[in-house]
């Protein structure tokens, strides 16, 4: 017998068309029906306020704690401290309501053996999509990733990662801001090698997220045909066209970097790291705003857990950002909610039947001010209260 939810207010379907006295009918964790006016039977919980879909994070990393010097954490975190720190960092993002998140890389692929490729950790935990890393042993990325040089290595590493229950695979196609003797703009894997892993991955039933912030870099994973360009700080409008035509989805990340920018005890970071995003902040912001403008396909991410990046509420701020570059609020929480579950692969994302009964309600309404999204008064997954 299905369980009947009514609320005041909710976000409908894919298009979160605004509908007044909704109902959605939940069989086994999933939506069999939704609706207005009387509900078929009587509700089993009513609602006051917004509901509206979980939201999706398609980039943390649980195992990382947002310190200052996230590599050294990382070089020196043992199996214990990792399982620990991702039992401790899941729940903050349930509590901001984020009913999924994509991990893309874990010290020892931590999180990967926790979960498998996807799954709830425990009650406090929301669904978490766990990808491998694969890249270069002394490129960005390599103290979460597994060493690969050759294609025959990625294939190698590719094989383990599905052997382990992985459901991504991420690669770094360019340098980053955190590990030390790599640039952001440089290119870490030539063309040939990115765009025959992603084929293999592929072949394996991986999606692929590409870290990407040079130029070049994007240019050649979004030629190779990776499920999702992460970061995307140097994007220019030669890549609007190949991306219109193609299935790759932009990931946004600036919140992570805005937060390193205006934290306050920025000066007590790396300091290497800290001269590269100071260097960087300005492109990705411009990225971001021509991503937007070309209506470019869109999902969010935090990168909680990297450089005074703490976990949770970092949705919240982004929605903020995207609002900035001149995103209409409706927009806004599409990426938050159905852009994230095409990125990552979910039947979540919207309420509509045939999907995950995931979602937030909130104490106003987010297409009037997207600042109700910090107003979380209860989360459901899977047709569970899990918050409020």
């Amino acid at each position: 017998m299905s369980s009947i939810f009514t609320f005041d207010n909710a976000l409908i379907g894919p298009d979160l068309e605004p509908v007044t006295d909704a109902w959605m009918a939940v069989d086994d964790g999933m939506i069999s029906a939704v609706g207005s006016g009387r509900p078929p039977a009587p509700a089993a919980v009513h609602r006051r306020g917004f509901a509206i879909p979980g939201l999706i994070d398609c980039h943390v990393h649980l195992a990382l704690d947002g310190g200052s010097d996230i590599q050294a954490q990382a070089l020196a975190q043992n199996r214990s401290t990792g399982e620990q720190l991702v039992r401790r960092q899941a729940p903050h993002h349930l509590d901001s309501g984020v009913t999924t998140v994509r991990d893309l890389g874990s010290p020892g692929n931590v999180v990967l053996d926790l979960i498998g490729g996807c799954g709830i950790l425990d009650t406090g935990s929301p669904r978490i999509v766990a990808a491998g890393a694969v890249g270069s042993a002394t490129g960005h990325g390599s103290f979460l990733a597994t060493p690969a040089e050759t294609l025959d290595d990625y294939v190698a590493a590719l094989d383990a990662l599905a052997e382990r229950g992985a459901r991504a695979v991420k690669v770094f196609a360019s340098g980053g801001v955190i590990t030390a003797g790599t640039t952001p703009g440089a290119t870490q894997m030539a063309p040939e090698l990115i765009s025959a892993v992603v084929a293999a991955a592929h072949e394996r039933g991986l999606r692929v997220a590409a870290h990407a912030h040079g130029l070049d870099s994007i240019r050649n994973a979004i030629a190779a045909g990776v499920d999702t360009v992460e970061h995307f700080s140097y994007l220019s409008p030669d890549e609007l066209a190949p991306l219109a035509v193609g299935t790759t989805t932009l990931v946004t990340t600036y919140v992570a970097t805005e937060r390193f920018v205006s934290a306050p005890d920025r000066a007590g970071s790396n300091a290497q790291a800290l001269a590269k995003i100071l260097d960087h902040d300005p492109h990705e912001r411009a990225a971001l705003g021509l991503a937007v403008a070309a209506g470019a396909r869109l999902a969010v991410g935090t990168d909680a857990g990297t450089t005074l990046n703490r976990h949770g509420g970092g949705m919240q701020e982004q929605a903020l950002h995207l609002a900035a570059a001149g995103l209409a609020s409706r927009g806004v929480l599409r990426a938050l909610t159905v852009g994230g579950a095409a990125a990552v692969g979910v039947a979540a994302g919207a309420l509509a039947p045939g999907l995950s009964a995931d979602l937030v309600c909130l104490r106003n309404d987010p297409l009037g001010d997207l600042t109700a999204l910090r107003e979380v008064e209860a989360v459901m997954l899977a047709g569970a209260w899990v918050r409020g």
